[in-house]
């Protein structure tokens, strides 16, 4: 089947809507760049004192910086960070486990897995209380609209576009002998029904060149409209970036389960949503041989988001927070929660890394589905 797999690929990049949409993903991306409203030039003046005043807030460090050519960005920096302090200093993360369930009005069995999880960050919080990460400057002010931009936002963006071409190419690579009505000719021999391993390979080879393509491309961009240097070498958890919940706001420090940069977070961002891409375009594939057809399978998706969204807020409504928790584990619930990822996540996890974790669950029941269709599959009738 291996010399089928480059044919069913050259059969792809015949569809026209495949370039319309990679196309179209692309100048959305790039207008939501240029209309940020990011102010890059306060980053670039506190990234020029840096190599004169450092990156860590201290008492040298305001010094320094009070000794610099007075000016409205010198005196913007100096109130900003007039204040700061390593507040990961005797911080408690019991305290916070509280403020959350607090917040949530989490009762039951609940609360008590969200104290014992928020125990397990106390070792977090002392790392990041050595390494002084609260006292990065990284973009005083502005860094909250950097970081919350490209985490919560592009990605996002991107990571949405990628899901919805793996869900539609998962459905069509599996769908695509019924839509051009070969099926009859091709799915009633055991030959012509191992055409669909082919069919899954290369529609799986395309949309992971679409998701690397997409993210090279836009961070690309990204990178050419807006330099942010040094930025990306800039912690986390310092103190001018919260991690914000709602629907009401709470805002609490930024404590993913390992110290990390910028940097650092958006790979693993990038590898975890890579992971979530392959998940989707395989459970739609095989969504689309149990339906055989890619518009029912596409209402199968539908009804599912539909359902797990409805489902989750009803829950929260009720105060169900273990059947909540439960929903978390499912693949939507994980895109969902992405501006989340790598951190404690409030009432959306139980566990550390949960995300993580989940994401491994759920490809080792694709590899299952995948075995199971398998064997169901080669005994279908085709209608």
């Amino acid at each position: 089947m291996l010399r089928v797999i480059p044919f069913e690929i050259r059969k792809l990049f015949e569809q026209p809507m495949i370039y319309l949409f990679f196309f179209a993903s692309l100048l959305l991306n790039t207008i939501y760049i240029a209309t940020a409203g990011l102010d890059q030039s306060y980053l670039h003046y506190i990234q020029e004192k840096e190599v004169k005043t450092g990156i860590l807030r201290t008492a040298e460090w305001s010094e320094s910086l009070s000794y610099q050519p007075a000016n409205k960005k010198q005196q913007r920096l100096l109130t900003e960070t007039a204040e700061l302090d390593n507040v990961f200093q005797d911080y408690s993360t019991e305290a916070l486990g509280q403020e959350m369930i607090d917040f949530f009005q989490i009762q039951g069995s609940f609360a008590e897995k969200m104290k014992r999880k928020y125990e397990k960050l106390t070792p977090v919080v002392s790392e990041l209380a050595k390494e002084q990460a609260a006292l990065e400057i990284g973009a005083a002010g502005e860094t909250m609209s950097f970081f919350t931009f490209i985490r919560n936002r592009l990605f996002h963006v991107i990571l949405g576009e990628s899901l919805i071409f793996a869900l539609l190419l998962g459905l069509y690579g599996s769908t695509s002998e019924r839509v051009t009505k070969t099926d009859v000719l091709m799915m009633t021999s055991k030959t012509g029904r191992k055409t669909q391993v082919s069919k899954y390979t290369a529609s799986f080879l395309l949309t992971f060149l679409f998701y690397a393509t997409m993210i090279m491309m836009t961070f690309g961009i990204f990178n050419h409209i807006h330099p942010i240097g040094s930025l990306w070498k800039t912690s986390m958890s310092t103190q001018f970036h919260l991690n914000v919940y709602f629907p009401q706001l709470l805002e609490i420090p930024f404590i993913p389960w390992q110290p990390m940069t910028l940097f650092h977070y958006t790979v693993l961002s990038i590898v975890l949503g890579g992971l979530l891409v392959i998940l989707c375009h395989g459970f739609h594939f095989l969504i689309g041989l149990w339906t055989n057809h890619l518009f029912r399978g596409f209402i199968v998706f539908v009804v599912m988001y539909v359902v797990v969204l409805g489902l989750g807020h009803f829950f929260i409504q009720l105060g169900w927070w273990n059947l909540h928790s439960l929903l978390m584990w499912h693949p939507i619930s994980l895109w969902k929660t992405q501006g989340y990822w790598f951190t404690e996540m409030g009432p959306y996890a139980t566990i550390p890394w949960q995300e993580s974790i989940a994401m491994a669950v759920n490809l080792s029941l694709l590899g299952i589905c995948g075995i199971l269709t398998s064997k169901f599959y080669s005994t279908k009738e085709v209608k």
